[in-house]
């Protein structure tokens, strides 16, 4: 495309890059740069190898594959023949592998270093799904005759040209991102190249990524956080910094700063980590502009630490869903001091409200549940009309999510509708008493769950995690401050102490494990 075009599909972002800045670092990963020219050139040839294997317009190709510069390449690829990419869990069993594959009907599925066995496990069961696989130092039977099988390292290596010529509009699917499955089935959120560059545009917008700006990834690209980290810095032309390795949280600091990267993000848990298991705290991290946090509210006294061990640098709190192809809230930097606790306010080309049961609007400090409109919105959940239908009402997404408004418009999250906890007669929010605990010193995570009980119908338990070292009586100081700090109505009945809680790739906490 030309330079001057304003980008209106997902690839054309890259190919803006690559045409204006092609020497331009895209990709950083273990020492190795990959450019803008050189990344659009290996889409490019894994493009014309998805077509030259039959994938057609609007095809689904799943993307099974370590964060990793083949990963990037066969997503834009898919997009630039006109297909839709469906990134997958890579810690995903099997079963819920094949399934996800079933569920949106793939055609093609591309299997990094490491999932070969995985893809062929899934291709035997699914016959008509072809298999791109680079294998790496992996050793593999002789695939089945009915699964077509090509080699990736051998499509890198054919001649670049031209991608396929695949009218496409913004429209069109680009993307079926599953949601995580922490509150129940996980489910195909289908956006559009219009979802996604909307978004984009936005978050673009209001953290003023540029040229010079680069980013340390330690989310999973099959997450839309992590994805969102992708798509924003090639529209800013900026850098990616791929960090596989964040179970050794100083090996990724040690990342950060020998790239000299601008920007680092990650969900609370990611936070937990850095700021009780590293010495985070003590690093200088002099190219650090900002911070971003998503996926999941923080608690104050948690993001009151990480605003302390960064002074100078902006700490940008989001909020978002997988259904908004990433983003729709944000609490700016500035605002952060008076309200901290808060998502903040709708992002651009973003409107949110707060509606009561009967759809009419919340009154100020009134709870509700946050619906969200906006060109960002999915078009709906691949192939679940009925679940489509509760989540999108004229137009608008039912994000789940219990909020007030306060008198300045600023956004504050109760909790979930699904994890609400009915004891006796009493609706009570988990995360308010999640952030009492996270008060304790001691503590580095928890969790608040209801579970069964014969006379109030649902009794509050907490799962804690102690910070290392903690002794054994911690537990039950614990327990004498939640006495001191909450009404006994909200103070849980049981707490357990665990060395981890259950989390997806993406460091959710997988509440529905604890309630199992």
């Amino acid at each position: 495309m030309s330079v001057a075009m304003e980008p209106y599909l997902v690839h054309h972002f890259l190919e803006r890059a690559a045409e204006a800045a092609p020497d331009r670092p895209a990709l950083l990963h273990d020492g190795r740069r990959l450019t803008y020219g050189e990344l659009a050139r290996d889409a490019n040839r894994l493009a014309r190898a998805f077509a030259g294997a039959g994938i057609a317009r609007g095809d689904r190709i799943g993307l099974l594959a370590a964060n990793s510069f083949l990963y990037v390449a066969a997503y834009y690829a898919a997009l630039k023949c006109g297909a839709i990419a469906v990134p997958l869990n890579t810690a995903a069993d099997p079963a819920s592998l094949r399934g996800f594959l079933a569920d949106c009907g793939a055609r093609a599925l591309v299997a990094g270093p490491r999932f070969g066995r995985a893809a062929l496990d899934a291709a035997a069961a699914l016959p008509d799904l072809a298999v791109f696989f680079a294998p790496g130092a992996e050793r593999l039977p002789p695939p089945p005759a009915h699964i077509a099988f090509f080699d990736l390292d051998a499509a890198l290596a054919e001649e670049a040209g031209a991608p396929p010529d695949r009218a496409t509009i913004d429209l069109d699917a680009a993307s079926i991102v599953y949601t995580s499955g922490s509150t129940g089935r996980p489910r195909g959120a289908t956006l559009s190249h219009l979802n996604l560059v909307a978004n984009t545009r936005s978050i673009v917008s209001y953290l003023g990524l540029g040229p010079d700006d680069r980013v340390l990834d330690v989310l999973p690209f099959h997450y839309v956080y992590g994805k969102s980290l992708l798509n924003t810095h090639v529209a800013a032309i900026g850098s990616v910094a791929i960090e596989n390795r964040f179970l050794f949280p100083n090996t990724a600091l040690d990342t950060l700063e020998r790239e000299e990267c601008t920007g680092f993000a990650g969900v609370p848990s990611t936070f937990a980590i850095l700021l009780n298991r590293s010495n985070f705290a003590e690093r200088r991290l002099p190219s650090l502009r900002y911070v971003t946090q998503a996926g999941g509210a923080m608690s104050p006294e948690l993001t009151r630490r990480l605003v302390a061990a960064l002074p100078g640098r902006k700490v940008f709190v989001m909020y978002g869903a997988t259904e908004a192809g990433a983003r729709l809230a944000c609490l700016d930097p500035a605002d952060l001091p008076r309200k901290l606790g808060s998502i903040g306010r709708a992002i651009p080309n973003v409107e949110l409200f707060v509606r009561r049961e009967d759809g009419s609007e919340a009154a100020t400090d009134e709870v509700g549940e946050i619906v969200a409109r906006g060109s960002n919105i999915m078009r709906g959940y691949w192939g679940d009309p009925e679940e489509t239908g509760r989540a999108l009402v004229d137009g608008a997404y039912r994000t789940g999510d219990l909020a007030r408004r306060d008198e300045d418009g600023f956004l504050w999250i109760v909790g979930r509708k699904k994890d609400m906890i009915k004891s006796g007669a009493h609706r009570i929010a988990p995360k308010e008493i999640e952030d009492a605990i996270l008060e304790f010193p001691e503590v580095h995570e928890a969790a608040v769950v209801g579970v069964p009980d014969e006379l109030l119908g649902e009794a509050i338990k907490a799962f804690v995690v102690f910070r290392e070292g903690a002794p054994d009586e911690t537990l039950a100081a614990l327990e004498a401050f939640l006495r001191r700090r909450l009404p006994a109505y909200k103070v849980p009945g049981a707490c357990e102490r665990r060395a981890e809680l259950p989390k997806n790739e993406s460091g959710k906490v997988l509440k529905r494990l604890l309630v199992e």
